[in-house]
């Protein structure tokens, strides 16, 4: 039995021309773009991030190059033209529903609405869209090929949107320095004394902060160290801190946020003003520490 071939698909030649080519070139710079972040020592990278926000923009404009070699591929029979469109959509389904999960994994980056939309939401629609007009395929209206044509333009535009989200993430964080380096020292001391206070551990408590540090409350004298060490015994919950703004100048930071702390079983909350300092080792330590908790 001889399988049904295909007629001449006419007046989509010039279609999958201009979207694959332009597909493969948007690739290509996306390679420049990925290469140029990895030659800045000031740009910060994750690789969880990379796979959740990158990767996928060069995927999806990969898949948009396979669909338009498909449709142009030379001695397709309906069924051969049906299976290759269908296993990519069955495959970009897969990896769009992969990338969401690894973008609630990673932790380097906190996604916007925007976000779920363009890395998440519109992938998904754009791949069980192809699968499904790959079914239509062989129908004598036309509705499965622009079905087709709909998803491939579809991926274009969300790697296109994707691409330019990430060439000006790169951009602002080129000129935010290596103040990127310090911030992320300074919240990972902040976790780390946290995580310290839930646990009760005293010392490791102290170890993030100067000898001569100092702690000031409303409407109470001056705290030293001791006098926190004394105090902490009185925390009976772990603490909430909103982190609003750091800012780094030199060796020394400020850190303004909100936090909420249960001492000697009442709650107190309201907004804190920390300064810290960095060490020669490099590492950054609490110096000072204002608040109005009530």
């Amino acid at each position: 039995m001889i399988a049904a071939v295909l007629p001449p698909l006419e007046g989509w030649d010039s279609f999958y021309v201009i979207i694959g080519s332009s597909a493969a070139a948007l690739t290509g710079l996306m390679f420049v773009v990925i290469a140029l972040m990895a030659g800045d020592d000031r740009v910060p990278r994750d690789a969880a991030a990379l796979e959740a926000f990158a990767t996928p923009t060069i995927v999806h404009f990969c898949a948009v190059l396979l669909i338009a070699a498909f449709i142009s591929m030379p001695h397709h029979s309906i069924a051969s033209l049906r299976w290759c469109l269908l296993l990519t959509g069955v495959a970009g389904l897969l990896y769009a529903t992969w990338v969401t999960v690894k973008a609630l994994r990673q932790k380097a980056y906190v996604p916007a609405m925007e976000d779920w939309i363009f890395h998440s939401i519109l992938p998904v629609i754009a791949y069980a869209s192809a699968f499904i007009s790959s079914l239509m395929i062989g129908i004598p209206s036309e509705g499965g090929l622009f079905c087709v044509a709909g998803s491939a333009l579809l991926l274009l535009f969300i790697g296109i949107h994707n691409a330019w989200d990430s060439a000006i993430w790169m951009t602002t964080t080129k000129e935010r320095g290596s103040i990127s380096e310090d911030e992320r020292q300074i919240r990972d001391v902040i976790d780390r004394w946290h995580r310290a206070t839930k646990a009760g551990d005293l010392h490791s408590v102290l170890a993030l902060m100067t000898d001569d540090v100092v702690f000031l409350t409303p409407g109470k004298p001056p705290m030293t160290k001791d006098g926190f060490a004394s105090a902490f015994r009185k925390i009976s919950e772990p603490i909430h801190q909103d982190i609003k703004e750091i800012r780094v100048s030199g060796d020394l930071a400020y850190c303004w946020s909100h936090i909420s702390v249960t001492m000697d079983g009442k709650a107190r909350t309201g907004p804190i003003l920390s300064v810290f300092r960095k060490r020669d080792d490099g590492s950054w330590v609490l110096s000072r520490d204002a608040n109005t908790m009530n």
